[in-house]
């Protein structure tokens, strides 16, 4: 009984899916074929559509050409017209048609005409006599467009377009008095109207005259495939009227319609307002429409096959429906079993994540401008939050001796996850995370955690130290060039000495700690206490602290104190020393190596300014030498020689030669004046007045010499109260401004000059102003900087003050020197 029960219910779910199978199939066939003929007609519509814009734009274009061309040819035949030289000659053959010369001239230039782009021309008189013709005018004037409304002007086809022109000729007063014929061809309207294949197979292109009032006849010229021909077509066919007419009314548009063939076409019509025709362009529906139709036969087989595979497949789903239905309470009940699952590997992708954000958000975070304890606290904010039991976790991290924790008191911690920090190979400390009370680690997981967040840590660290070591380097490296960018301009031993204490202390480790002491030749300079706000370099730090200490001290240390000895000619001459507190960290190898550099920029330096100073010294002396030479021998020689001339002036004279004696008497005044001469000489090379009385009256004295040597003003002004006791002093200031003036009298060619010495300010000034030409104030150019000026700028440097080559204001130069008063 209960295995017939089986059958008729398998009998009766089978009838049932039959029923289904049938009634799908039958949607399915109509909703195939409904959905084909919709798209076939979509497709032709927009077929027809584009096609339409194709022909119409296509029609556009040979519209203008065929105007344009046209009008061109009207307007070059009326230029001809209303040239001058067909009127005077149509003028001298009117009633003389016996004038020879007037008519070759005439010839001559519509002969012309045809090489200038005319196939024939020919003139008329105002009786229609024939005066001139030239070229061969088409004879086929059957197949010809007339043009406007008189009729003056045709479009022939002979083959190809001949535009056949008639005007009028006026003279002057405008009396008319002939006329000129012309036919020109149109090749590239030829071209235009005979291409037609691009268009297609069955494409024509018709251009066609309004109809004549009798016959209601077009005359046509129809362009196809096979050739272009002639025809006259009646504007009103069976059915309406053709295209062609709506172009003569002026209208223009694409239009699916019969033509004159009864075949189905779509044409394009456009009039030519401008020369009164009409044109069409169209092309076979059967054309258009051919690759669609074959398509068709080929997708009518698809749909078939297609409407037999949906039916089965139909089937075939709806037998899966049922044994789906059947197992559908199974797959329900595994699928709240996999739920379960899954809830739990959320839980566990949940834990993950939370160790993945922190790594993120630590990595994120933790900067080399931040210091240790802000990265440690950066650490325990996103690592807490990532374990298990975030509300009873606390962390601890231990640096080089420092602690810093989690939490704000010490709680007490009964289990503990712990990683160690390695910084470059060495145990620096560790990270530890506790939990309070019963709390268990998720041990694998969460060690993995810690693990990966000291090597980022110990990542940090050895970043920091390569940090800072870059920035103890960048120091050094300021440091030198600004202390040789100093040295280089100095001459005081006291200068050069500050100076390289006001760079190389802010360059050391520790710059408020450290000492700096110089001894050069028994002279003791020492840095004194550094003070921040005092120091010309400012080097930022992220902090007072030093990332792993013990492995900065353990990095080639050479003590507390560092030393390098200075040395000129292979001999000790000082000694540049800098030291720390024995308590403090140690000095490096690397400003060991600062300090033997210092040492070597300045044993050059001592060098350089010992040559100098040797160079000036030598300079001095080789003056005192001749000027002393020449005030006690060549100017006493001289002073001789003028006594024994003055003696011989004497004798001859006696003798009663006045001639010989009045030579002598010259060779006697010359003599003295070569005395004068050598003992000014003397004294600007020797000043006597400068060892004898002071620089104060060495100057006034060399105004007054000045000023009777050269024949010019020179004045001098001093405050009297001014004593210089310095004997190295009042000869580098004497020795400037004989410099001065001597260049301001040669090279200024000055007639005035004004010396002055003066104390203000605790400054004393000795200035030279002068009324020259003046000169280029750029003492760095080596066309106007010469070895004087030169000399006179390493004067000023040897002296500590300052020199400057200014322009005066009524014109000219002053040179200033300024020093302040010890």
């Amino acid at each position: 009984m209960e295995k017939s029960n089986n059958n008729n219910s398998h009998t009766i779910s089978v009838q049932k899916n039959d029923k289904i199978v049938l009634i799908g199939g039958l949607l399915l066939m109509g909703l195939t074929l409904i959905t084909g003929v919709a798209v076939y007609s979509v497709m032709r519509q927009q077929i027809e559509s584009s096609l339409g814009r194709g022909l119409d734009v296509a029609l556009q274009g040979k519209a203008h050409l065929l105007e344009s061309q046209i009008e061109k040819g009207l307007a070059d035949t009326r230029a001809l017209a209303t040239r001058p030289f067909l009127i005077q000659s149509i003028q001298q053959l009117y009633g003389q048609t016996e004038n020879q010369a007037a008519r070759g001239d005439l010839e001559s230039n519509i002969h012309s005409l045809i090489q200038s782009g005319f196939t024939a021309a020919v003139v008329y008189d105002a009786q229609g006599n024939q005066l001139v013709k030239a070229g061969r005018f088409s004879e086929k004037h059957t197949q010809a467009l007339p043009l406007g409304e008189k009729n003056e002007t045709t479009l022939i086809w002979d083959g190809e377009f001949v535009l056949h022109t008639r005007e009028a000729v006026f003279d002057p007063d405008g009396q008319h008095i002939g006329g000129i014929i012309t036919e020109t061809t149109l090749p590239q309207l030829t071209r235009s109207f005979s291409e037609i294949r691009s268009i297609g197979e069955t494409g024509t292109f018709m251009l066609c005259a309004p109809p004549s009032v009798s016959d209601q006849k077009m005359a046509c010229l129809i362009s196809q495939i096979d050739g272009v021909r002639f025809k006259s077509l009646t504007r009103v066919v069976e059915g309406g009227v053709l295209p062609m007419d709506y172009a003569l009314d002026g209208r223009s548009g694409v239009i699916a319609v019969i033509d004159y063939r009864n075949v189905p076409v779509i044409e394009a019509y456009a009039p030519l307002e401008a020369i009164g025709l009409g044109m069409i362009l169209k092309l076979d529906e059967a054309e258009l429409f051919k690759p669609v139709t074959e398509e068709l036969k080929i997708i009518m087989v698809y749909l078939g096959i297609l409407i037999i595979a949906e039916v089965l497949l139909l089937n075939g789903f709806i037998r899966k429906l049922i044994k789906s239905e059947q197992s559908a309470k199974l797959a329900k009940d595994k699928a709240e079993q996999f739920s379960f699952e899954l809830s739990l590997k959320e839980l566990e992708l949940r834990e993950r994540l939370k160790e993945i954000t922190c790594l993120y958000e630590i990595r994120r975070s933790i900067g080399t401008e931040l210091s240790v304890e802000e990265v440690c606290q950066q650490i325990f904010k996103h690592l807490i939050p990532a374990m298990q039991y975030p509300e009873s976790a606390s962390a601890l991290i231990e640096i080089d001796g420092k602690r810093f924790d989690s939490a704000a008191g010490n709680p007490t911690h009964s289990n503990a996850l712990v990683s160690s920090i390695k910084v470059n190979g060495k145990v620096c400390g560790q990270l530890s995370v506790f939990y309070s009370g019963d709390k268990e680690f998720l041990e694998i997981e969460e060690q993995k955690l810690i693990d990966t967040i000291t090597v980022d840590l110990a990542n940090w660290l050895e970043r920091k130290q390569v940090d800072e070591m870059l920035r103890e380097r960048l120091k050094e490296i300021t440091c030198l060039y600004e202390i040789r960018r100093g040295i280089s301009t100095e001459l005081s031993v006291d200068k050069v000495c500050r100076n390289i204490f006001d760079y190389l202390i802010p360059a050391m480790q520790f710059p408020e700690i450290a000492t700096a002491v110089i001894e050069i030749d028994g002279r003791h300079f020492e840095s004194g206490k550094y003070d921040i706000r005092d120091g010309k370099l400012l080097f930022p730090r992220a902090s007072s602290e030093r990332v792993c200490d013990d492995c900065y001290q353990s990095r080639d240390s050479v003590g507390h104190v560092l030393q390098s000895d200075i040395s000129l000619g292979g001999k000790k001459y000082g000694y540049i020393k800098v030291t720390y507190p024995e308590d403090k960290p140690f000095l490096i190898q690397e400003e060991q190596k600062l300090l033997d550099a210092i040492a070597s920029d300045l044993e050059s330096w001592l060098d350089r300014k010992r040559l100098e100073q040797t160079l000036v010294f030598v300079a001095e002396e080789q003056a005192h030498t001749i000027g002393q030479e020449l005030h006690d021998n060549l100017g006493q020689q001289i002073a001789a020689i003028g006594y024994q001339a003055r003696a011989l002036e004497k004798k001859i004279a006696s003798q009663g030669n006045d001639s010989m004696a009045a030579i002598a008497a010259s060779i006697a005044a010359q003599v003295q004046t070569a005395v004068v001469q050598i003992k000014q000489l003397a004294q600007g090379l020797l000043p006597f007045e400068l060892e004898a009385n002071g620089v104060v009256a060495a100057l006034e004295k060399l105004a007054t010499r000045i000023a009777k040597t050269y024949s010019i003003k020179c004045d001098f002004h001093c405050d009297h109260t001014i004593r210089i006791n310095d004997k190295n002093l009042a000869l580098n200031f004497y020795r400037i401004a004989q410099e001065a003036a001597n260049n301001a009298i040669r090279h200024g060619e000055a007639r005035h000059l004004t010396i002055s010495l003066t104390a203000k300010n605790d400054k004393l000034i000795l200035s030279i102003l002068d009324d020259g030409c003046g000169f280029s104030l750029n003492t760095s150019d080596p066309e106007t900087s010469g070895m004087g000026i030169k000399i006179m700028q390493y004067r000023a440097k040897q002296l500590g003050a300052k020199l400057k080559f200014l322009s005066g204001v009524e014109g000219g130069t002053v040179v200033r020197l300024e020093m302040r008063m010890v």
